[in-house]
């Protein structure tokens, strides 16, 4: 759809003030004067809300419309962007993203606005990479259409101008793009934050609870939820300023309350996911993140919260853990030096993904000086009465000033 954009003009609004005039007015009969003054004070109340109401509406019209040039005439749309197109304008920097993402030979539907190159089980059977991002709305002048198209054919005029987009500029031959001119239905101030460490997903996960809002999705069905698995993009933003677009499968999951992230360039101490951008989430380590803001095609939903600061990861250190022979005991090959309050968490688990089940045999305090701890009887029994399927185990190091220290378990 072509749309030609005019200068938008705010109108002053004039109030008419009930209760203005004469002082000898007369008041309506059965009224005393005092309740008179009560209904003209009320009246006067309800419109400056309205009026106020009215004027909050038009500001965010213009407030849209304001990125727009006034004198350009735009075709809107929607295309498939690269990682770096998508957060472009919107993040602290897009140097870092690959080409292409990993990712597992499944999951290529996982997330119905995930551009990948898959294209059957044959062809990617070794998997498929993560190109991007599909059906973003995007604002391209008139006079560029052509070249756009023949430099993204991803492209799709749309009828109508969205709530949310960006602009795109075409010079020289290529394309980029602004900031997204962000549709912001509701800005959330009291969800919980909580910030684990060491997590399965990545060196920290930072999990979303909400109160008094329902609208990111925490269960395995998409409806009812305005943020699920159509969710494009989420920003992480610190105290300090930094900000950093997540990328799916690595950092976004279907559940959109979880959000992962490494900041070690090697990713040896933590295989399941591989991790790129990682120049940029790097940045998070030792600051506060202060808001979380989920990007869908349409509109966006902003989270803020007091500071939650990113412990830093513990470096040059390899502790393993070993369960004797009884499956009474756990001895870690060493504690690593500086930790305040450091404590052990061992878990055995039965099972594999989201069927697994998961029994803490230990979690406690580390005294200075021993290396073993004593497992819990009554929970391992319980955790191994199934005979018919073998288990593992996974324990983490924790302290109040380092991320948590991933144990190598050896059996």
């Amino acid at each position: 759809m072509k749309k030609k954009i005019c200068a938008i003009v705010l109108s002053g609004i004039m109030l008419s003030m009930v209760g203005c005039g004469s002082s000898n007015e007369v008041p309506a009969e059965g009224e005393t004067s005092e309740e008179k003054e009560v209904t003209e004070t009320a009246e006067s109340s309800e419109e400056q809300e309205a009026a106020q109401e009215q004027t909050t509406v038009e500001e965010s019209e213009v407030a849209l419309a304001a990125a727009l040039d006034p004198n350009t005439e735009y075709v809107f749309g929607t295309a498939t962007l690269s990682y770096a197109d998508f957060y472009s304008g919107d993040v602290s920097s897009t140097d870092s993203y690959d080409a292409v993402s990993s990712a597992t030979s499944k999951k290529y539907e996982i997330f119905e606005n995930m551009a990948t190159d898959y294209v059957d089980e044959t062809t990617n059977a070794e998997g498929y990479h993560i190109t991007g991002v599909k059906n973003v709305n995007v604002a391209v002048p008139a006079d560029k259409v052509e070249e756009y198209e023949k430099l993204n054919d991803s492209f799709v005029k749309a009828d109508a101008q969205p709530a949310q987009y960006k602009i795109v500029s075409v010079e020289n031959g290529a394309a980029s793009y602004s900031e997204t001119v962000l549709n912001v239905v509701d800005t959330v101030e009291d969800a919980e934050v909580e910030l684990l460490t060491g997590s399965n997903w990545g060196d920290y996960q930072l999990n979303i609870k909400e109160t008094s809002t329902a609208y990111l999705r925490n269960t395995r069905e998409d409806e009812g939820f305005a943020v699920s698995g159509a969710v494009q993009g989420v920003i992480v933003e610190t105290e300090s300023g930094i900000k950093v677009g997540m990328e799916y499968l690595q950092s976004v999951w279907v559940q959109p309350y979880e959000i992962s992230f490494n900041i070690e360039a090697d990713n040896s101490h933590n295989k399941r996911v591989v991790f790129d951008n990682l120049a940029e989430l790097s940045k998070l380590e030792k600051e506060n993140i202060v808001s979380v803001t989920y990007i869908n095609q349409n509109d966006a939903y902003v989270y803020k919260f007091a500071p939650t600061y990113v412990k830093p990861v513990y470096r040059d250190v390899t502790v393993t853990g070993k369960p004797d022979a009884e499956k009474v005991t756990f001895t870690l090959s060493e504690i690593p030096e500086g930790l305040e309050n450091p404590g052990l968490t061992v878990t055995y688990i039965v099972g594999e993904g989201h069927d697994s089940v998961r029994t803490v045999i230990f979690d406690g305090a580390l005294t200075e000086g021993e290396t073993s701890v004593n497992l819990d009887a009554e929970a391992f029994a319980e955790a191994t009465a199934d005979k018919s399927q073998e288990g593992s185990y996974t324990a983490v190091i924790t302290s109040d000033n380092y991320a948590n220290v991933a144990v190598t378990v050896e059996e």
